[in-house]
């Protein structure tokens, strides 16, 4: 399929699609949205400022993706387009029908609207797919629709990734608290100060009840108990994530994997960014002109995802896609550790 123009002007679907977020992606707060010119990322070691990482590879174009949810890569990093197809009902629904058989021409908003919509939430939750594998390995690696995997390494030093020596057991109170304080010392040692919370699977969460519960048997110990007697060892809050993506194949994926957790400065506070660039659709829609004759975006509007609307007619088809380029991109690799194993699905 090619570009062509569904709609008269869709600069208010592309600036709506940019605005759209799953309000069940909570690691976006660590590492939000910001747009970017520049064509490289720095990755965040204080000691090797030197390395960088491109953008978009200058290989051939990608393939776009025919299903919501998918991802496609080119070079080291993700470009994401999803594409919406528009099946034979949507395009015989009652409304279309009655204006193309009364010589009409056909107002694709409200499909547009739908479709980009989709497209927009599905590059949100691929986004919160990297995040989650940002914080809990240091590395986004994600596999394109060839089967290449492709992936960037933000080098988060050895000291701050460990595993624990034995799956938590609350029948062993003593080595559960022993291996959660040991993975904030890794914290302690790299960033200098204590970390305020401590990402992790309500499973995780429920072994460390149940071992503080094992330590003090004489009590009920409910969350703030076991928040008390954790501020007392010095170490941080528990803070949960289970958010689990479901793939086109009906697959699930859990964000931040079930037996590791993360310590981090804050709760609120980002400890990076989710950066994201200019595609050749964004270039594209800045050069061709609307209806009133502006361009559908400003070359201040360039970066970030792009909306456009895809046709043949023969055979007759109709579709919309969304382009992105980006990836989440840590400030400081100093402020992060990475504690894995401590509980199994």
């Amino acid at each position: 399929m090619q570009i062509i123009d569904l709609v008269p002007d869709l600069r208010p679907t592309i600036l709506a699609a940019r605005e759209m977020r799953d309000r069940r992606n909570s690691l976006a707060r660590f590492l939000p949205y910001a747009s970017r010119f520049t064509l490289s990322y720095r990755l965040g070691r204080r000691k090797r400022l030197d390395q960088t990482a491109p953008v978009r590879a200058f290989g051939a174009p990608a393939t776009p993706i025919r299903r919501p949810g998918l991802l496609d890569v080119r070079g080291d990093l993700p470009a994401i387009t999803p594409i919406v197809n528009f099946n034979e009902v949507d395009l015989n629904n009652e409304l279309i029908l009655a204006q193309q058989l009364a010589g009409q021409p056909v107002d694709w908003q409200p499909a547009l609207t739908s479709g980009a919509a989709n497209a927009a939430l599905t590059i949100d939750n691929t986004f919160e797919l990297m995040r989650g594998q940002l914080l809990s390995t240091g590395i986004v690696s994600l596999v394109a629709e060839d089967g290449a995997t492709h992936s960037v390494d933000f080098g988060i030093p050895a000291g701050q990734k460990i595993t624990a020596g034995a799956v938590w057991n609350p029948a062993s109170p003593a080595a559960v608290i022993a291996s959660y304080v040991a993975g904030h010392k890794a914290y302690q040692d790299a960033a200098g100060d204590n970390a305020s919370i401590a990402l992790m699977s309500t499973a995780a969460r429920t072994v460390l009840l149940a071992a503080v519960q094992t330590l003090f048997p004489q009590q009920p110990i409910g969350l703030d108990q076991m928040n008390a007697y954790l501020a007392n060892q010095n170490a941080p809050l528990p803070v949960t994530y289970d958010r689990k993506l479901e793939a086109a194949n009906g697959t699930k994926t859990r964000v931040l994997p079930v037996g590791t957790v993360v310590y981090l400065p804050s709760d609120s506070d980002p400890v990076g960014r989710t950066e994201m660039g200019v595609t050749q659709e964004a270039v594209q829609q800045s050069q061709r002109n609307q209806p009133n004759g502006a361009p559908a975006l400003s070359p201040a509007e360039v970066p970030g995802v792009t909306i456009v609307t895809l046709g043949n007619d023969d055979p007759v088809e109709r579709a919309v896609k969304a382009a992105v380029v980006g990836l989440p991109v840590l400030a400081d690799t100093d402020n992060i550790a990475i504690l894995s194993g401590v509980v199994t699905e």
